[in-house]
């Protein structure tokens, strides 16, 4: 009998258990402070993007010139990434009515299996596909999950090369100082 191969069905079955299976390890991993702290950084332009969304739309970094942005790269595989999610999906909440966007670039996957697991794990923030990890390489970022919080100007103003709880005092204080910075410089 010659040996089986896998059908599309089943290979699904086994991406949908491994995604599972590291969603399932980042919620029962003991509840251990983030490992990563917010950077100060030269308040550098970064290289301009244009990037589709899981839904085809496209996003350019400059239409969100005028608000605080906090671009974050992660992919589906890596644990620190999807630990991170909810705090990120927390934060948009707190700032629903202020000028903040949080764009989650999605580094070096398709958009259905993007797409897939964002549902799977109900994240809902708006997704941008970097397939290619150029817009990764050119941000200078080397690993995953890395962070940059950019002022209303569009310049860096932090980083972080790790996971960290977004939703907490600390990190809304900083946004609203930048926000606050954008507000003078807007009178």
């Amino acid at each position: 009998m010659p040996p089986r191969t896998p059908t599309a069905t089943s290979r699904r079955h086994r991406a949908m258990l491994a995604a599972s299976l590291c969603l399932l390890a980042c919620l029962i991993t003991p509840d251990v402070k983030s490992a990563g702290t917010l950077e100060p950084w030269t308040a550098t332009t970064p290289p301009a993007f244009s990037l589709n969304d899981t839904r085809g739309n496209m996003h350019q970094l400059e239409d969100y010139r005028g608000k605080v942005i906090l671009v974050n790269f992660w992919a589906s595989w890596c644990p620190p990434c999807i630990k991170e999610m909810p705090g990120l999906q927390r934060l948009q909440a707190q700032l629903a009515d202020r000028p903040f966007e949080i764009l989650a670039v999605n580094v070096g996957e398709q958009r259905y299996k993007v797409w897939k697991f964002a549902k799977l794990v109900n994240f809902t923030l708006p997704v941008l596909l970097d397939t290619k990890s150029h817009t990764f390489n050119t941000w200078d970022a080397s690993v995953l999950p890395t962070s940059f919080l950019l002022d209303t100007e569009g310049r860096i103003r932090y980083r972080v090369q790790a996971d960290l709880e977004w939703d907490t005092a600390e990190v809304i204080v900083l946004i609203e100082e930048l926000l606050a910075e954008g507000n003078a410089a807007n009178e």
